[in-house]
């Protein structure tokens, strides 16, 4: 692995010699501040901005370039107004362009991928604590999106979250203009009579694949966006409305449910016609309670399929409504590996009866509380699964700036016994984007059988970045029977000591490469007995070009020590040492055009074997009222056992349609030939006034390989479901 890694240092080095950044723009966010001017008759959010007070605001127009060029002037001009009255916060924003055709507009649906649009995203970090905020994503259409950053941090999930706002965008011969009013009962705010908060916007000319921003950001910090120490300061702000916010979101929904028969096992039709209510209460302005009875998550999305080629559990992200709000404040452990807290513990067996959540701020304190009946459900098999009481507190704070330090309690309670776990963790965030971060956590009782275990988990990690290299390593010792009952644990039994070297010099001069990454990073896990396991080495190269394209190459060399043996999609690996080297190559190209496509190919060792990897994909936008993708993926695997060659096939189709902003579908279709099972979901999703939509909702499931028993029917599953939900708010 030593030749492509300093082969890929050379180019690199010679990319600084002869495309290296340019001088520094000066600009910081130290001491930049936007101020808000009050206004007393709301303008219409229709992106004209007639109103003569806008006119009479001073613009901000000093948006600087993150991407490609670091600190230099926008090459497009945008002037940001914000103003307020006692209800809601509004911005108008003027993007000037000087090519009108060539802005990029594409996505109708909330919650799209409007980053593949032209668009802007407004950060508000409303207490003004330096590590937490809220971002609206808007497009030229008046498309929304939106998400939320916790301790400057944020994954694919916070953007799942769904904020009360209005906005309206509008092309005009002069580039397009965004108008938006954000209530000020969407957002939490310090309870003041002039409640500063920091603010941030960016935005991204798709053609140009330039992204500039107010206050600038640099490239030392990586993360941009997540940044919110460097935001700039919101003043002016005074006489908000106070006091009590309420809101009722009663549901309503009625459908048919049909699972085939398997086996001996019978079949079941249900007749889905139920009501609910989510409850939502402002204690003060910066608590708020959210209560839920009978909830029900008919309208979310399926998730995607996962062939598991591995000897671990496979992790399936939350995408339900009421566990998203503030969901990053319940993070705590290691995202995807090791975590104490996993909401999709919670409902997806037993069905939810009720229960409710609160979350904000209590003087320096975020607290998020949770607490949920579930019902005894029955399993494929018949069996009985035990509902119970599940509860989580979870309290962060910031003691010094840029310095996190929380805890968390997790509580199971079921008939057949209990399970708790106690942890605390710390994060100290400083220069760029370097930081130091560990939690420990100890868990006691059995995973919902009451058995007398108690165990202790933790981690630690550290990483320093600078805008050109970073460096980073850390611990983990999980043992076996650490059993948080409400998260999830990948693997147990291990003491995973990991490092990594990571280089990634921009081209600014370069007419075609924009960067260059080129990771090194290492790991060596043993048992808790400190016999070794596993050992991993991984070079990661990364090339993005000007033109928004990509191109991936990883080489890795992997070593595995089964004591016992393990299976491998049922075939059977004997104990023993393994090793195997692998090479993958993979690209996308820019996925704002009509057309993009996204692959890869990697081949090499497998547990003693040999595994071949092709996958392929695009996407066809026709336009803003129908986007078309399709993904496949072939897997050709060859064991050292009985029966050990064999093919996987993976086939996703993704069919998007919108007839406004209000009015959309969604369409994925999905086939395997693991399961042999042809699964269908069909959402559409109508939002007949702001907060409240009406969903339909078909999912399906059709057995298409051969049946092992003549009883079992094709049809495994066909459920039809609407349902209606209205937002009133107090």
């Amino acid at each position: 692995m030593r030749a492509p890694i300093h082969g890929l240092l050379l180019i690199a080095l010679a990319g600084l010699a002869a495309g290296a950044p340019a001088a520094a723009y000066g600009q910081s966010a130290s001491g930049q501040t936007i101020r808000a001017v009050r206004t007393d008759r709301p303008p219409t959010i229709d992106a004209v901005l007639d109103e003569p007070f806008w006119q009479r605001i001073e613009p901000i127009t000093d948006f600087r370039q993150r991407v490609p060029v670091d600190g230099a002037p926008a090459s497009e001009r945008t002037e940001l107004r914000v103003a307020f009255d006692d209800n809601n916060l509004y911005f108008a924003i003027v993007l000037h362009d000087s090519d009108p055709e060539g802005i990029r507009r594409s996505i109708l649906h909330r919650e799209g991928r409007i980053d593949q649009d032209d668009n802007i995203r407004i950060g508000l970090d409303t207490y003004n604590d330096k590590r937490n905020a809220y971002i609206f994503e808007i497009n030229p259409f008046g498309t929304q999106g939106d998400a939320l950053i916790t301790d400057e941090s944020m994954t694919l999930a916070d953007w799942n979250w769904e904020g009360v706002y209005e906005s309206e965008g509008r092309i005009t011969d002069e580039g397009w203009v965004v108008e938006a009013a954000v209530p000020f009962t969407t957002i939490r705010f310090a309870d003041t009579d002039a409640p500063e908060m920091g603010i941030l916007m960016e935005r991204t000319i798709r053609r140009k694949n330039e992204m500039v921003y107010f206050p600038h950001i640099g490239q030392e910090f990586r993360q941009g966006l997540t940044q919110v120490s460097q935001y700039a300061t919101l003043t002016g702000l005074e006489g908000l409305r106070r006091g009590r916010y309420m809101e009722l979101k009663p549901f309503a929904i009625a459908g048919r449910s049909t699972v085939g028969r398997r086996g001996d096992i019978d079949p079941e039709t249900e007749t889905l016609n139920d009501l609910g209510l989510d409850f939502k209460y402002s204690i003060t302005s910066n608590l708020t309670l959210d209560a839920t009875l009978n909830p029900d998550f008919a309208q979310v999305e399926a998730d995607n399929v996962q062939i598991n080629l591995t000897r671990f559990s496979l992790f399936f992200p939350e995408k339900r409504e009421f566990f998203l709000e503030r969901a990053g404040l319940f993070d705590f452990g290691d995202a995807q590996e090791t975590v104490v807290f996993f909401s999709r513990r919670i409902g997806i067996a037993n069905d939810i009866a009720g229960g409710g959540r609160l979350t904000g701020q209590a003087g320096p304190l975020s607290v998020g509380a949770l607490s949920l009946m579930t019902d005894d459900a029955r399993d494929a098999e018949g069996r009985v699964v035990s509902g119970g009481l599940n509860s989580v507190l979870r309290l962060r704070t910031d003691p010094f700036p840029r310095t996190t330090v929380g805890g968390i309690f997790t509580s199971l309670d079921t008939g057949d016994g209990h399970n708790r776990v106690v942890g605390g963790d710390l994060q100290v965030r400083f220069g760029g984007s370097s930081f130091v971060q560990g939690w420990v956590a100890r868990s006691s009782g059995g995973p919902g059988v009451g058995e007398a275990s108690a165990s202790t988990a933790a981690s630690i990690e550290a990483d320093l970045r600078s805008s050109l290299l970073s460096a980073g390593a850390g611990f983990t010792r999980i043992p076996d029977d650490f059993s948080p009952a409400l998260g999830f644990v990948r693997r147990r039994d291990m003491q995973r000591l990991t490092g990594s070297v990571a280089v990634f010099p921009r081209f600014e001069r370069s007419r075609w490469a924009r960067q260059l990454i080129v990771v090194g990073n290492g790991e060596h896990i043993t048992g808790l007995d400190g016999v070794k396991q596993t050992t991993v080495l991984l070079n990661h190269n990364m090339l993005t070009f000007q033109t928004g394209d990509r191109a991936m190459l990883n080489i890795r060399r992997r070593s595995e020590s089964l004591r016992t043996p393990v299976r491998i999609q049922g075939r059977e690996l004997a104990a023993g040492d393994y090793v195997f080297n692998r090479a993958e190559f993979r690209f996308n190209t820019n996925d704002s055009r009509e057309f993009s496509a996204r692959g890869g190919l990697s081949a090499g060792g497998f547990w003693g074997g040999n595994r071949t990897e092709l996958s392929i994909g695009g996407m066809w936008k026709t336009g803003p009222h129908l986007t078309i993708g399709g993904d496949y993926a072939w897997n050709d695997v060859s064991l050292p056992v009985d029966d050990g060659d064999f093919t996987t096939r993976l086939t996703g189709v993704t069919i998007l349609g919108a007839i406004s902003r209000s009015l959309f579908a969604n369409a994925l279709v999905q086939y395997d030939d693991v399961s042999n099972v042809v699964q269908a979901n069909v959402r559409i999703d109508w939002i007949h006034t702001p907060g409240s939509d009406l969903f339909v909702v078909f999912d399906t499931g059709y057995l298409t390989g051969d049946l092992l028993d003549p009883r079992t029917e094709r049809w495994q599953r066909r459920t039809g479901v609407v349902k209606l939900t209205y937002l009133k708010a107090f």
